[in-house]
């Protein structure tokens, strides 16, 4: 069976170096604690049989040990404003833009009520070797994002036509301005191929400008520029 390459390229040889992109199991804190059965004693007949917990659950134990895992490259102070806006402090902030927002119109009312919805712009670009989809979900058993509330948005793409690696967290809105920091190596969300392949991840460091250029190969139009895309390549 052939594999499916990824090749993800960064500008920030700290991250190449650090926190490369990789396809390995990183376990939350509480299901390293978590044993995998319990004990019940029946009344009846006075005998103490195993009981399963949901570490034994299959579903549950291939959602955490498959995907690959997108962290958080540094840390970051979030101030959520009552009215929905979003602004923020990082370490190297002066050096490199880490926050985009989009206009509510984008999302209508309906879809997030009583929440702010911001873009991450995350530092790595990806390039497939074919069009295996992948699946990006919220890190769902960890609680680093939901303490806080935090949702990320899900969505299906491909790194054959499109390359970023965005992510998109929502945050709830409250009566008074709140601040919530996320440290660097936080898992924001998670990356399942949806195919049985094998999937290879291979780290590299590119330029500023080739990063730029990799992100906005689409053709010149208002939107549809995936779909435009898609057409002239296929």
């Amino acid at each position: 069976m052939k594999k499916v390459k990824l090749d993800c390229y960064t500008f920030d040889r700290n991250l190449l170096e650090l926190q490369p992109i990789v396809n390995k199991v990183h376990n939350p804190s509480w299901w390293s604690k978590l044993k995998k059965y319990y004990e019940h004693f029946d009344v009846r007949s006075g005998i103490k049989t195993p009981v399963p917990t949901v570490k034994l659950c299959p579903g549950v134990a291939d959602y955490i040990r498959n995907p690959i895992h997108l962290k958080l490259w540094t840390d970051i102070i979030f101030r959520v404003k009552p009215d929905g806006r979003v602004s923020f402090v990082a370490p190297d902030t002066g050096n490199r833009n880490h926050m985009d927002t989009h206009a509510k119109e984008q999302t209508g009312k309906d879809l997030y009520p009583g929440r702010a919805t911001i873009k991450l712009a995350n530092p790595w670009v990806v390039k497939a070797s074919d069009r295996t989809r992948f699946m990006v979900t919220e890190n769902h058993y960890s609680e680093d994002l939901r303490q806080h509330g935090i949702m990320t948005s899900p969505g299906i793409i491909n790194f054959y036509d499109q390359h970023s690696l965005n992510i998109f967290l929502v945050f709830p809105l409250k009566d008074e301005e709140y601040q919530v920091e996320l440290k660097y190596g936080t898992v924001l969300a998670t990356l399942h191929a949806m195919t049985d392949k094998e999937v290879v991840v291979n780290n590299h460091f590119t330029t500023v400008d080739e990063y730029n250029a990799t992100q906005n190969k689409f053709p010149s139009t208002f939107f549809g520029r995936y779909y435009a895309k898609r057409k002239v390549t296929k």
